[in-house]
């Protein structure tokens, strides 16, 4: 027995220095290693992206979200005096941006064939009746009157029996609106439903208003994640679910973006989603230094309006400049998230005229660069969709502003035409329709290969990409 033991304190004195010799080695080689030039410059690159993330995410100050309370993890949906409501009456709406959230953190009864919210009556909130449609995006009133309505109410009728009891809470929203559209579905649905749903670490039920298959089945893998419970659907299951607390709407904060200052707690970001959107689809490529080399650049070509109409010859001048060019174009290859995230998350640049297809830019490795044409006459809300959303997920942003000569409708009006050299006064004459129809519904793009290639160039020195101009 004593010879065993002595061996067994010899074999670990062994091992204590061995690991202590490399630790050693360690040591040594971190104070003698010398990048190569490409290496410093991707280095740099990493330093820049890493000092962002630390300005954008949260993680030194996120609350443990496990052993938080539920009362105060749906305190957290609501500020200020509504806060305290919530607390004092157990009921309160939040309508402090641009969406109208309420919350309870009580024991209801959901009557899913009337979509009645059924507080208890105990409340100190006496005779409550809230009537709202669940949608992130309150102000749009183009889609408002296709949702369908919640009552949350602790006056008549009677609250009816528990078909089901549920020990975790509710979130009721509607996938109504826009959602066949992957801007519209990530503007006022899966980032709205992430900042709302995210601190329950997927211990919620997701009650979906308005329920599209094809939205579910689209992004069910970001549903999956955010709650581990199947889909309610109250058009399918018309049966009276109770909970111990729920929340009607999402929070909504700004285009493609999370406010940090306002979202619950300071908790969320930007960088935190796309974070959640990597791991959810299981994209590889975190950094731009990560691409392939030569560079990939993904070219959104639309095939409807606002078409560019010398493309062989841009994808021509792109390929010169070094880089390796895909071409999306099919609807249908673009609505196959699973796949086509993979695609982008593999790219360096991507390119657009100003639509919903720039929306991808989600999938874009950091530090990448998302170009977007600004088509001729049409100026409404483009700075909110996508220059202002870039640099909060990490991206570079740059833009291709069209001239009159540019654009397919010169062909049709010439030059001299009001509806090229004055745009604004086709607004001014019929509104914001007439704007639209005028140039985004109308009008092609023939680009200027000169004044583009300085924006392509510009993309490339984004990414890390050196290249002697006078060569090519």
């Amino acid at each position: 027995m004593e010879k065993g033991k002595g061996g067994r304190l010899l074999l670990f004195a062994t091992q204590t220095l061995c690991v202590f010799f490399l630790f050693h080695l360690i040591y040594i080689a971190s104070f003698n290693f010398k990048a190569t030039p490409s290496q410093q410059i991707k280095n740099t690159g990493r330093q820049i992206l890493s000092e962002w993330k630390a300005d954008h995410m949260s993680t030194a100050v996120k609350k443990d979200d496990q052993h938080q309370s539920l009362q105060d993890l749906l305190a957290r949906l609501v500020e200020g005096d509504d806060r305290t409501n919530l607390y004092s009456t157990g009921f309160a709406c939040d309508n402090s941006s641009l969406s109208l959230v309420c919350v309870t953190n009580k024991p209801v009864k959901i009557n899913m064939s009337t979509m009645r919210v059924h507080l208890p009556s105990s409340l100190a909130a006496k005779n409550t009746t809230t009537v709202f449609r669940p949608y992130a995006m309150q102000g749009n009133t183009y889609v408002m009157n296709d949702i369908t309505p919640v009552t949350i109410s602790t006056t008549e009728p009677a609250p009816p029996t528990c078909d089901h009891t549920h020990q975790h809470p509710a979130i009721i929203f509607s996938s109504g609106g826009y959602t066949g559209n992957i801007f519209h579905e990530f503007n006022e649905n899966l980032i709205p439903l992430f900042i709302t749903s995210r601190m329950f670490k997927s211990r919620v039920h997701f009650i979906v208003a308005d329920y599209k298959p094809s939205f579910i089945k689209k992004y069910r893998r970001v549903f999956m994640r955010l709650s581990n419970h199947e889909i309610i659907n109250p058009a399918v299951d018309t049966s009276v679910h109770c909970f111990p607390g729920a929340i009607t709407g999402l929070k909504f904060h700004k285009f493609l973006g999370i406010n940090t200052p306002k979202n619950p707690s300071e908790h969320y970001s930007m960088p935190d989603f796309r974070t959640f959107i990597r791991q959810t689809y299981r994209l590889k490529t975190q950094s731009v230094f990560d691409t392939p080399n030569p560079p990939v650049l993904l070219l959104i070509s639309r095939q409807t309006t606002r078409k560019f109409l010398n493309q062989k010859e841009m994808v021509n001048m792109m390929e010169e400049l070094g880089f390796q060019v895909i071409i999306a174009s099919s609807a249908k290859e673009m609505s196959n998230v699973e796949k086509f995230s993979h695609v982008i998350n593999s790219c360096s640049v991507m390119v657009g005229v100003h639509g919903a297809g720039l929306a991808n830019e989600i999938f874009l490795p950091d530090g990448a660069v998302m170009v977007q044409v600004r088509p001729l006459g049409f100026q409404w809300d483009v700075d909110s969709f996508y220059s202002e959303p870039g640099p909060g997920m990490g991206l570079r942003y740059l833009e291709y502003m069209m001239e009159p000569e540019e654009s397919s409708l010169a062909d049709v009006y010439g030059l001299d035409h009001p509806v090229l050299q004055d745009t604004a006064s086709v607004a001014a004459n019929g509104g914001y329709d007439a704007a639209r129809e005028m140039y985004l519904d109308k009008q092609d793009l023939r680009m200027n290969l000169t004044r583009f290639r300085e924006t392509l160039v510009q993309a490339l020195r984004f990414v890390g990409r050196d290249i002697n101009v006078a060569d090519v």
